[in-house]
């Protein structure tokens, strides 16, 4: 059976300056408190840009692990992710992050990010294809979600206490 790449874009406005965003997306080990998914994430390998990362991660009320590559382009506030193994996934997957300023977005307040979360996954034409652009639109509203009420609470915090 031939194999298909499917691709989706989710995309949130967070009101928090984009290198607080950023930064937290960043650091592997802060995934379980950001977004919502995520039980247990470490930098295994690498260094600040290109590292290797172990995750668990809910699924449909399942519980699944596996490892990410990373390459980190902190002056573009960009992620670039790709799934390596150990194959316990049932998709090949790859994305990306994006932060960007919200400058031209009038509705949120200032300082505000627009987050982009790209997955790219590939699947055997033929099965279960719409369950699987469900769990990944699923997965990508949760954790953006997750994402945004993280964020937004630090920068509450810092903008409370001055910093």
């Amino acid at each position: 059976m031939s194999h298909a790449t499917r691709t989706t874009t989710h995309q949130l406005v967070v009101d928090a300056p984009a290198e607080l965003v950023f930064s937290l997306l960043s650091a592997a080990s802060h995934w379980p408190d950001l977004d919502g998914v995520t039980v247990y994430a470490e930098q295994i390998g690498g260094d600040e840009r290109d590292n290797e990362v172990r995750i668990s991660f809910a699924v449909d009320g399942a519980l699944m692990s596996t490892h990410f590559r990373r390459l980190i382009d902190a002056e573009e506030r960009s992620i670039r992710f790709q799934h390596s193994g150990p194959d316990t996934t049932p998709y090949q997957v790859s994305g990306s992050w994006h932060v960007d300023l919200a400058a031209d977005d009038p509705t949120p307040g200032p300082g505000a990010s627009v987050v982009t979360l790209v997955h790219e996954y590939l699947i055997e034409e033929g099965s279960e294809e719409v369950w699987a652009e469900e769990i990944f639109d699923e997965y990508a509203r949760r954790e953006l979600a997750a994402l945004r009420r993280s964020c937004e609470r630090l920068q509450l915090l810092q903008r409370h206490f001055g910093r």
